[in-house]
């Protein structure tokens, strides 16, 4: 796979399928997304999360993957084969990307996010070439800062109440 991919990729875990997102997934993303802790500590989550905001983010990652520009996946539970969250990279310089992820509350501190993020780790650095990806994330998101470190990201500095996490392609391997 390259960054020239026609197909939208898939990658999987031990418990997780990580896929494009379809249309099917609105009622799930809907009820998941429309939750004040997700959305106070995604940026492009809005809070109240209706159906109209899932149809514009399907349409919005649809053609952010054209200009590959932007990987979203759907994180799917293979037992069950619901969906649960995202992980996301949007690339810049076509070299760096900053990676994103959420997952619904009643899956939280499973390990799942954790699960996620390696899986797309290893895309970006290793299928996508990238040479860096980080990550922000709220001071107060202890969750999240654990998920990072837990995948080998770095600390780089707090600036007010969000914290810069990174790790390099060469620190990767």
């Amino acid at each position: 796979m390259t960054t020239t991919m026609e197909q939208f990729p898939e990658l999987n875990t031990d418990r997780l399928k990580l896929r494009k997102l379809v249309p099917e997934d609105i009622p799930a993303l809907v009820r998941y997304a429309d939750n004040r802790k997700i959305s106070d500590n995604i940026i492009n989550i809005p809070y109240p999360y209706r159906e109209p905001d899932a149809v514009f983010r399907i349409s919005y990652v649809v053609q952010g993957f054209r200009k590959k520009t932007l990987y979203v996946f759907a994180i799917i539970l293979k037992k069950s084969g619901e969906f649960i969250g995202e992980a996301s990279l949007h690339i810049e310089n076509g070299n760096k990307a900053q990676l994103g992820y959420w997952v619904g509350e009643p899956f939280w501190n499973k390990g799942i996010a954790t699960e996620a993020t390696k899986a797309i780790l290893k895309f970006g650095l290793e299928e996508l070439n990238l040479h860096e990806i980080y990550a922000t994330a709220h001071i107060r998101n202890i969750a999240s800062e654990k998920v990072l470190l837990h995948n080998g990201l770095k600390k780089e500095n707090v600036n007010g109440n969000v914290a810069l996490y990174r790790i390099t392609k060469q620190e990767y391997k």
